[in-house]
C-alpha cells in the first residue's frame, strides 16, 4: 500500500490558515488484567472521573468480531472509559490474567502516555502522587526549552506515564500545540537529520504548526 502523501493535494497550513483535519483524541484504549485496581489508580490517585462502562460484544456465529480485525481477541470483556480532561477519554479493556506484558519499545507499541495540566496543578499532582505512595522515576525535568517540564511514573499495569506542563503558560486554557512549536530553522534541521531531501522538507514546512 502506498502511504506517501500527495503534498499538492493537502490543504496548506502555513501561518495557521488551515486547521488540522481531525479535532483530537476521542479515547485512548489500553489493556489491563485488573480492572478494579486500574480504576482505583486512575480515579483515586490521578483524580479522573468514570464516564462509561460496558462489555465488548459477543462474537459473530463464525467467530469473527463485528468490529473487524484488530479488536480484542476476547469476547464480552469489561471495557471502561475515564475522563482524562480536555474533552478526551482514557479507556481500558480487561484481558484475562497471565497475558504477557507488551514491550513498550517494540515498533507499533505505545511507549508512554503523557497527560497535561497547568503549572500550579502540575506541582499539586506531583505532591499528590508522592503522598499516595507512587514512585516518581524521573523529574520534574526540562524536556523542551524554555519551560516545558515533565515528571514520570508507572501505573499498576506497568504503563509509563508522564505529566507535562508549560511553566510559562497559564493554569487553564493554554495552547498545548503552541507550547511545543519550534522555529522553521530548527524544524528544518530536525527534518534533515532523518534524511529528508530539500523538496520533501519544503513540503513538511508548509504544513508546520505555527
Amino acid at each position: 500500500m502506498d502511504t506517501s502523501l500527495d503534498l499538492q493535494a493537502q490543504p496548506a497550513a502555513r501561518d495557521g490558515a488551515q486547521k488540522p483535519l481531525l479535532r483530537g483524541i476521542h479515547h485512548l484504549a489500553l489493556n489491563t488484567s485488573d480492572m478494579r485496581g486500574t480504576l482505583d489508580f486512575y480515579v483515586r490517585v490521578l483524580g479522573m472521573r468514570l464516564a462509561h462502562g460496558m462489555h465488548t460484544p459477543a462474537r459473530l456465529p463464525d467467530g469473527r468480531s463485528a468490529h473487524g480485525d484488530g479488536t480484542p481477541p476476547y469476547a464480552e470483556i469489561p471495557h471502561f472509559f475515564l475522563d482524562m480532561g480536555g474533552d478526551s477519554l482514557l479507556a481500558f479493556f480487561e484481558y484475562p490474567k497471565g497475558i504477557a506484558k507488551a514491550d513498550r519499545n517494540a515498533l507499533g507499541a505505545m511507549q508512554h502516555v503523557s497527560f497535561v495540566c497547568g503549572p500550579k496543578r502540575h506541582a499539586e499532582m506531583l505532591e499528590r502522587l508522592k503522598a499516595k505512595g507512587v514512585a516518581i522515576i524521573a523529574g520534574p525535568l526540562l524536556i523542551i526549552p524554555p519551560a516545558i517540564y515533565s515528571f514520570y511514573f508507572f501505573d499498576p499495569n506497568g504503563i509509563r506515564l508522564e505529566i507535562v506542563t508549560d511553566r510559562n503558560g497559564p493554569d487553564e486554557d493554554f495552547d498545548l500545540v503552541r507550547s511545543c512549536v519550534m522555529s522553521e530553522a530548527e524544524m528544518r534541521a530536525q527534518l534533515r537529520a532523518i534524511g529528508g531531501d530539500a523538496a520533501w522538507i519544503d513540503g513538511m514546512i508548509e504544513a508546520q504548526a505555527r
